[in-house]
Parts: C-alpha cells; sequence; structure tokens
C-alpha cells in the first residue's frame, strides 16, 4: 500500500498580505541600528585615537623626564661645595692640621662625635647643600657607586627631583630614582656626577598591559677646585705665560625673576678686556649688554641686562672668558631663575 503525500498547503493572498505587512513594518524600523554600528566602529575609532594621542603623551613626558633630571643635576652640581669642604675638614682633622701641637690618643676616639655634631650643624645649610654636607660628614658620601637606594638618594635627592617634577606635566609620585653616582671628592680624579630618574607612565601599554617606565640620564661637572690649585697669576705650562685672573664676585638678584634686570660683578685683573655669555634653554642669550667689557683701575666690571619674560625657569649657566697675551682664562658659575609672583 502506497502512503499518501500531505497535500501542499498554499498560502492564501490574505496570508500574503499580512506578511507583505509586516516586511513592510520591519523594514521601516530603525531601533537598534545605531547601537549595532557603535558597537562595531567605537572599538576601532578609540584604538585609532590611542595610536596618536599615546606617542604625543611619551614624548611630552620624556621632555619633560629630560627637563627634571637636568635641574636636579645643575642643583646638586652647584651646590657640592659646602660637601667638599666637610671632606677636606675631616681630612685635614685626621692627618693633624697643626703638627707642632700632637693631638691626644683620645681625640681620634671622639672625632667621630665632633663630626656627628658638625653633621647636625649642617643640616641648617640652605638644601640641597646642607644635606649634601652633612652626608659626606658622616661617611655617607661614596664616589663611583650606586648611592641611590642609600639615606642620602632616598630622603634627598629623590624629593628634590620630585620638587622639580611638580613644576611639569608629570605626576611627582611616580618618579624614583634609579641611579646616583656622585664625584671623588678626595682624589679629584672625576669631578663628575651621574643622576639617572625614571619614571613609571600612567598608562599601559595597549593590548599587553604591561608597564611603561621612562629613564632619563644626566652626567654634569660639579663646582669643586682642582687637584692642584692655581695660584693668582699662575704661570702656564712653565714657559712664562701668565693667564687673567677672573673671579665671579655676585649675581644680582638671586633669584633672578623673568622680565627684571640682573647685574653680574666680575673681578680681574685692571684694564683687562673680558666677555659675558648667558646659557639659557633655548640658547645663548642676545639681550643687550652683554659680551665685551673692560674692567676699571681696580679690576671690577659689571654687565646689568633684561631678562626676558619668556625665559624658562630653571637653573642656567653664565661664562666669563678673559684674553691674556698668550693665554686665556673662563670662570662658570650658575644661577637660578624663578617665575614672578603674583605680588611682584
Amino acid at each position: 500500500m502506497v502512503a499518501s503525500k500531505a497535500p501542499r498547503r498554499w498560502v492564501g493572498r490574505t496570508e500574503q498580505a499580512k506578511i507583505l505587512k509586516l516586511f513592510l513594518e520591519l523594514r521601516g524600523r530603525t531601533n537598534g541600528s545605531i547601537v549595532v554600528e557603535a558597537a562595531i566602529v567605537l572599538p576601532l575609532l578609540i584604538f585609532l585615537l590611542m595610536a596618536f594621542v599615546l606617542p604625543i603623551m611619551l614624548c611630552t613626558a620624556q621632555m619633560a623626564l629630560h627637563e627634571t633630571a637636568s635641574q636636579t643635576a645643575r642643583s646638586l652640581a652647584s651646590h657640592i661645595y659646602p660637601a667638599e669642604l666637610a671632606v677636606d675638614g675631616i681630612s685635614g682633622s685626621v692627618k693633624g692640621a697643626v703638627p707642632s701641637l700632637p693631638a691626644p690618643a683620645a681625640s681620634k676616639d671622639e672625632l667621630p662625635k665632633w663630626n656627628e655634631v658638625a653633621a647636625e650643624a649642617a643640616e641648617w645649610l640652605p638644601g640641597p647643600a646642607g644635606e649634601l654636607a652633612s652626608s659626606a660628614l658622616r661617611g655617607d658620601w661614596g664616589p663611583l657607586v650606586n648611592l641611590a637606594a642609600t639615606e642620602l638618594g632616598r630622603s634627598t635627592i629623590e624629593p628634590l627631583a620630585r620638587r622639580f617634577a611638580a613644576e611639569t606635566a608629570l605626576r611627582p609620585e611616580r618618579l624614583s630614582l634609579a641611579k646616583l653616582m656622585l664625584p671623588d671628592l678626595v682624589n679629584k680624579d672625576d669631578a663628575y656626577l651621574t643622576v639617572v630618574i625614571q619614571y613609571e607612565f600612567p598608562v599601559r601599554m595597549p593590548l599587553l598591559g604591561k608597564k611603561i617606565v621612562l629613564k632619563e640620564q644626566v652626567r654634569e661637572r660639579v663646582w669643586i677646585s682642582d687637584a692642584e690649585a692655581a695660584a693668582y697669576g699662575s704661570k702656564i705650562g712653565g714657559d712664562g705665560n701668565e693667564s687673567p685672573h677672573l673671579q665671579i664676585v655676585s649675581i644680582t638678584p638671586t633669584p633672578i625673576r623673568p622680565g627684571q634686570k640682573a647685574t653680574v660683578t666680575v673681578l680681574t685683573n685692571p684694564g683687562q678686556p673680558v666677555s659675558l655669555g648667558v646659557m639659557y634653554k633655548s640658547g645663548a642669550s642676545k639681550a643687550k649688554h652683554l659680551g665685551d667689557a673692560t674692567a676699571d683701575g681696580e679690576g671690577f666690571v659689571s654687565w646689568t641686562w633684561h631678562v626676558s619674560g619668556n625665559t624658562t625657569p630653571g637653573i642656567w649657566e653664565l661664562t666669563v672668558t678673559a684674553e691674556g697675551e698668550h693665554a686665556e682664562s673662563n670662570v662658570s658659575k650658575h644661577f637660578l631663575v624663578e617665575k614672578r609672583n603674583r605680588g611682584d
């Protein structure tokens, strides 16, 4: 017996009309279409914006970190002289400054106590000179070794760097001292300090989630006396050629404010031609009244110039040069430029 096939169901005109009406209603609706498009396009748009913005943020942070490291190194280099005097004082005490009066044996045992008293007194000096001198007196000064994790690095140098970072676009709490190498103040073989500062970028690596750490290293010449002191009018090379004497007497005002005038006074040989140059972040200053000048009968010469209102705050350098008959002499010194107060 053959099973009969089920009769095919034909859709009537009434049902066709209902289906067509439903299709037309669904076709005219737009609810939910924007949500679907946004779910597809928005992640791509955000990723594209991050691809453009992240390199700009990294470059800005790197430049700010370089400025912070430079200002920290310059500040340390210009305030390290009291530490040198402290080290020289310790060396002189150990060797015996007055050989005609030999010190008793107990004085060597009492020497550390006097060093501790002197270290506490040195802390009253303006920072960071006081902290550096105090560390030298306590024996915390180690040349050619990394002192970033020591008390000097954590309590003095790192807060100093964070103070400079607060004036930039960086977040001071994300900044840390990675490396600190101080000069040799005893032998004076290496008169340079090295500062390495690292900054943890607030944005992680996209897709990977890894931290982005920026580092900046600065090596600066410190302001200490030479190993062999040069006397006034000393001869160069033993051939009888004398280099002109130069000494920067004062830089006023302190600190220097942008938009105001500054004055530098120098002592040299009477009638000696000298030249003054000022170096800012943007390069050599082109202000009037700088350059060549001649000392008076007592050897004094001064320059007064206008500091531009656009001068970047920080620690900058000026250099005085004097040319002799057969030799040239120059001396440099750092000076501080700070923003003007609203009341000024």
